[in-house]
């Protein structure tokens, strides 16, 4: 497949040519569209503060950090694990047709499985916050701007 720019992914798809076919930065187009439909979808999932509601998810937040933070130091390290592992596990299935040698694919298991189990125990502080709301709107807007961009550049 042929690597092509940006700003060369953008032209192509002005002129009304699939963009399809073509790798950037090493990445086929095929992915940064599945990319962009992820965070499309991730970022719809703030639904969910508005479904739940913000002073039910505080108080979850307050039961997740006191499970965290019991003095058995095991116990945050086998939840981060665990949370890891369940993450790593999903990347696994989704990115299977990658093929089994795939170094992005090691990559991406990698970094989901770490950063979901460090999370873990800091989602517990953010849900607890006053502004976790509005910050989490926002956040979804940006999520899905750059989601909608990619899965348009690759249609």
């Amino acid at each position: 497949m042929a690597d092509i720019g940006y700003f060369d992914a953008w032209q192509l798809w002005l002129q009304g040519r699939t963009t399809v076919g073509y790798d950037l930065l090493g990445i086929p187009m095929l992915w940064w569209g599945r990319t962009g439909k992820i965070l499309s979808f991730v970022a719809g999932t703030v639904v969910v503060i508005d479904l739940v509601g913000v002073e039910k998810l505080a108080r979850y937040g307050e039961r997740l950090v006191g499970f965290m933070a019991a003095r058995i130091t095991v116990r945050p390290f086998i939840v981060g694990l665990f949370a890891g592992m369940i993450a790593a596990a999903f990347t696994v299935v989704v990115t299977g047709p990658m093929g089994e040698d795939s170094p992005l694919r090691y990559s991406l298991v990698l970094a989901v499985g770490s950063v979901s189990g460090g999370l873990t125990g800091i989602i517990g502080y953010a849900l607890q916050h006053p502004k976790f709301a509005p910050a989490a709107r926002w956040a979804s807007l940006g999520l899905f701007l750059i989601g909608f961009h990619f899965d348009l550049l690759a249609s």
